[in-house]
């Protein structure tokens, strides 16, 4: 499985120190400079559109200094992790406020780098192991049955015992662990919004899943299998909802 690239961003005020960290980061072929700038207000609007993985961010710069730029990432609640590179050990304390990813002293090295790349890599396992046990405990607290509407009236349905919702236009097909199916007069966006649940995974350009019931993935015919005691079911992957659960890395592909 081929592993999605970190993104990363430099800011620093001097164009030298940008371009010895892009030399001191082309070994590192799972790191991706997709941005670099020496002026840090542009830095903050690439950030927000970029939305990198990691910032290399440099402390001390005239008029926004580093930490300033580190406090409106946090503010914008940007999904971006802050490596603080600077000649000056005396901004440290400061710096931990905004609790960067890692903090470099100038002049670092190669060497120095490949403990910043295997901090990001078990801070980011770490987070999708919390992000999986959420969708867990969520999954296993008892939810209220929904009133959907159908063609001849109303059903009630727990959304814990739905296992697959499939697009018919603008109706929604749900299959449900009792082997059976209703035909939802709404379409599945709708529907999904009245679930509300973040165990429903899109798998392709009609259809969602419920995580519960995933089996496995079979990766050469590109389909996922739902199963609940004797009830299985299959629906096939676009190459998103492949590439999604090969990131995922928790269900079993064959």
């Amino acid at each position: 499985m081929i592993e999605d690239k970190i993104t990363s961003m430099i800011i620093d005020d001097e164009e030298e120190a940008i371009s010895l960290l892009e030399i001191y980061l082309q070994p590192f072929h799972e790191i991706d400079v997709i941005e670099k700038t020496t002026n840090p207000q542009k830095g903050i609007k690439l950030i927000r559109r970029k939305m990198p993985n990691i910032v290399f961010l440099d402390i001390d710069m005239p008029e926004i200094n580093g930490l300033e730029v580190a406090q409106m990432i946090k503010d914008y609640k940007l999904d971006t992790e802050i490596v603080f590179t600077t000649a000056y050990s005396e901004y440290a304390y400061n710096a931990l406020k905004v609790q960067p990813l890692d903090y470099l002293i100038k002049p670092f090295g190669p060497e120095e780098l490949i403990s910043v790349i295997n901090r990001y890599k078990t801070k980011t396992k770490r987070k999708e192991l919390e992000r999986r046990m959420d969708i867990f405990v969520k999954n296993n607290k008892s939810n209220p049955k929904i009133k959907f509407p159908t063609r001849s009236g109303i059903v009630l349905l727990n959304p814990d015992n739905i296992m697959l919702l499939r697009s018919e236009n603008n109706y929604t097909l749900i299959f449900t662990t009792d082997d059976n199916s209703e035909l939802i007069t709404l379409n599945v966006l709708k529907v999904i919004d009245m679930i509300d649940t973040p165990s429903f995974v899109k798998v392709n350009r009609s259809a969602y899943v419920n995580l519960q019931y995933l089996r496995r993935i079979e990766r050469k015919r590109r389909t996922c299998i739902l199963q609940h005691k004797d009830v299985s079911l299959e629906e096939p992957l676009n190459r998103t909802g492949l590439s999604f659960f090969e990131k995922l890395n928790c269900f079993p592909i064959t």
